[in-house]
């Protein structure tokens, strides 16, 4: 590393002018030629008497020739993903394995492991939740449109999540007969319902936190206004409100209602899409999961205080021995290096770095203190 290199060759120059001192001992110290001529000040002037002069200084070389660094903490900012999954009876069979497969791929990519995931599919469905319909559906109205209950998966890490959505998702109970799709009333709840108390995770201010609605219709049964009034209303609130952003995904047979009601999500909820994204079949799920999944993946990172100790001034990143330089203007897509997002707190990895990061290319980064930030 330069500063470093630098270091050691000043260290090499001074151990020079200073002189070496040929057979002489730790113990007995540098030997002198007491015979040897020394050369008096010239007249008028007197010697100075280094010991006494106020006005004398002796550099401390430590300051400028020793570049001691010690770790930070840091960690990725945290991203919460709630999972809203179309339930309903039009997908089963074939359309919920489909589904099921797209999750399965998308949790098991290591590049996901930090993200937090949860799961709330709709209409609610729990073993003993529902009532005894028989055959005919009319007696189960109120478990059709059901959006009450809590998630089936609370918003945690992606190490504790995953294996609990791949468990309800293999579960042979679902998707349940005679139900239908309350898309409206499930926005709802997040919005000015129980999702903030029975949800808390994903209103957290800490990170950056969306809703993934996943859908193969359209709300037709469940509410009985105007859906795509009501999906923007809600969608737009739980952005403006709460700091939520939402993306919606069309699966399977594909109307232009469901065109209406998911772009009425997609349009208000935030992100970088204006329209929802179709998957008319599992591997084409997978893409647009995969391909929301390279939105959400952050270049944040936050560095824990390491106390009083540590000077937040003299900054450097690694990835594994190779430096991070600072680019003070960079952003996610522009420059390269790193920037303060926060300063000293929250830095923000730009350009070509950031794209490395989420690629996976990098995948060890390490932040120090006490040595002069390396700028680019």
């Amino acid at each position: 590393m330069i500063h470093r290199l630098t270091c050691a060759i000043l260290s090499i120059l001074l151990a020079a002018s200073l002189g070496g001192c040929s057979g002489c001992s730790a113990e007995d110290g540098p030997s002198f030629d007491s015979s040897a001529e020394t050369d008096a000040p010239p007249d008028g002037i007197d010697a100075i008497d280094t010991a006494t002069d106020t006005n004398h200084e002796t550099p401390d070389l430590n300051d400028d020739l020793v570049c001691a660094e010690s770790d930070f903490e840091i960690r990725r900012e945290t991203v919460r993903i709630m999972l809203l999954l179309d339930q309903s009876s039009s997908m089963i069979g074939a359309p919920w394995t489909e589904v099921t497969d797209a999750l399965e791929a998308m949790l098991a990519d290591p590049m996901l492991f930090s993200l937090h995931f949860g799961l709330d599919a709709f209409p609610d469905g729990y073993p003993g939740f529902w009532t005894d319909c028989g055959a005919l559906c009319v007696r189960c109205m109120a478990d059709s449109c059901g959006y009450e209950a809590p998630p089936q998966v609370p918003v945690g890490p992606h190490s504790t999540t995953a294996p609990l959505i791949i468990g309800h998702m293999n579960n042979p109970d679902y998707p349940q007969f005679c139900t239908s799709t309350p898309l409206v009333n499930q926005m709802e709840y997040y919005d000015t319902g129980a999702g903030p108390t029975e949800s808390p995770d994903v209103y957290m201010d800490d990170g950056q936190n969306y809703l993934l609605v996943v859908s193969d219709g359209y709300d037709e049964n469940c509410f009985s206004g105007d859906p795509v009034s009501a999906l923007t209303t809600h969608t737009r609130s739980i952005r403006d409100t709460h700091g939520i952003r939402s993306f919606a995904i069309g699966y399977h047979d594909i109307t232009s209602e469901m065109e209406a009601q998911l772009n009425a999500i997609a349009s208000n909820g935030g992100t970088s899409y204006t329209s929802y994204i179709p998957a008319t079949d599992g591997p084409a799920l997978e893409a647009a999961l995969t391909e929301i999944m390279g939105t959400v993946i952050t270049c944040v990172y936050v560095l824990e205080d390491p106390g009083p100790i540590a000077d937040h001034t003299n900054v450097n990143f690694y990835d594994g021995p190779d430096i991070i330089y600072m680019d003070p203007d960079c952003t996610e897509t522009s420059g390269d290096g790193w920037h303060w997002l926060v300063e000293y707190t929250t830095v923000e990895f730009c350009g070509p770095t950031c794209e490395a990061i989420k690629s996976g290319e990098i995948s060890s980064l390490r932040a120090t203190w006490g040595c002069p930030t390396e700028i680019i």
